[in-house]
């Protein structure tokens, strides 16, 4: 999506991420921290990325998946 949008610049590729995640980010458009909140599902993956950006554009190594707030998967 982003690249067929011409969207490759950090900010832009950072704004995809909602795409991939069902809406969720972690931060609003003002920098303020929307996700997680106590109470969300913990539901997560971890890659090894400098950045947002860095992991939507490349493919980056899994680190690690947490699932109903257990790891199911780590190479931690």
């Amino acid at each position: 999506m982003a690249k067929s949008s011409g969207w490759g610049d950090e900010r832009s590729l950072a704004q995809t991420l909602p795409f991939i995640t069902g809406g969720k980010t972690p931060l609003n458009q003002a920098g303020e921290q929307t996700w997680p909140k106590v109470g969300d599902n913990a539901n997560m993956v971890f890659v090894e990325a400098s950045c947002s950006a860095e992991a939507i554009a490349r493919r980056s190594l899994r680190k690690a998946t947490i699932f109903n707030g257990k790891f199911v998967s780590s190479t931690i």
